[in-house]
């Protein structure tokens, strides 16, 4: 989509670690940390390969991914990091996402998440501005 849709698209992850997954606010805050050091999709791509999450495959996967492991380690413990995942949990709970991923265009919930489907509700957003 955002090569289709060049300059008109921008994606913005936000985060939901839910309650269920015992590793899913660490992960979040993992992912951030390698945001500070421009890794956060290596990152994540990372997690979702491997899947098996604990405080020692953080650290190694951190590692694969290309990160200072000491900074990245110093990052995770920055306040301000809890406060964007609290940020983005309430803006989830406002538009009452109720798992996982979810995908909204211009605010709205994405149904039908066929390449196609959601290039044609791109365009048709596109044309209401």
């Amino acid at each position: 989509m955002l090569k289709k849709h060049g300059k008109d698209v921008n994606l913005v992850i936000k985060h939901y670690p839910l309650r269920t997954h015992k590793y899913a606010r660490p992960a979040s805050l993992a992912a951030l940390a390698a945001d500070k050091q421009g890794k956060y999709s290596e990152l994540t791509r990372i997690f979702y390969q491997k899947k098996n999450l604990n405080d020692e495959t953080v650290k190694q996967y951190a590692a694969e991914a290309g990160l200072d492991v000491e900074k990245f380690e110093k990052d995770k413990a920055d306040p301000a990091l809890q406060q964007i995942i609290l940020q983005d949990v309430n803006a989830a709970r406002q538009v009452k996402v109720r798992g996982v991923p979810a995908l909204y265009i211009n605010g709205r919930l994405v149904k039908n998440r066929s390449p196609k489907a959601m290039s044609l509700m791109i365009e048709k957003e596109l044309k209401r501005d």
